[in-house]
């Protein structure tokens, strides 16, 4: 005897994201550049993201994923999305937690830069 399937609804198909992991690889300090950080993801696991950069603007910061550059029929440079999330709640998560990992890891440098200038101080300090 086969068995009775049941109707899914809408609401019971909604996935739930993978996890996501995001590490910054490199703080960008270069004077006048836009570009702040670059960044790598893993999604659940099974995925990586490379070359996220996390970008300042006049709106403040976002979120740029990797591109790839080609040009149309017209000489003009277009740019176009070699990763993007699929949903709304995907893209949203992922800016939020390289943002997250950008903040922290400006935090970190901060303090280790603090920390150095604090010691090179008290190295200075005069003996008696």
């Amino acid at each position: 005897m086969a068995a009775k399937k049941q109707a899914v609804t809408p609401k019971e198909q909604k996935q739930k994201n993978p996890s996501i992991q995001v590490r910054i690889d490199r703080l960008n300090d270069y004077e006048g550049s836009s570009v702040k950080a670059f960044a790598s993801a893993n999604i659940g696991g099974a995925f990586a993201i490379h070359g996220i950069r996390v970008v300042d603007s006049q709106k403040g910061l976002f979120v740029s994923m990797p591109q790839n550059s080609y040009k149309d029929g017209n000489g003009n440079t277009k740019y176009s999305d070699i990763f993007h999330a699929v949903t709304a709640e995907a893209r949203t998560e992922l800016n939020e937690k390289v943002i997250d990992a950008y903040e922290q890891a400006v935090q970190a440098q901060e303090q280790q830069n603090e920390a150095a200038e604090e010691s090179e101080t008290q190295g200075m300090a005069p003996s008696m």
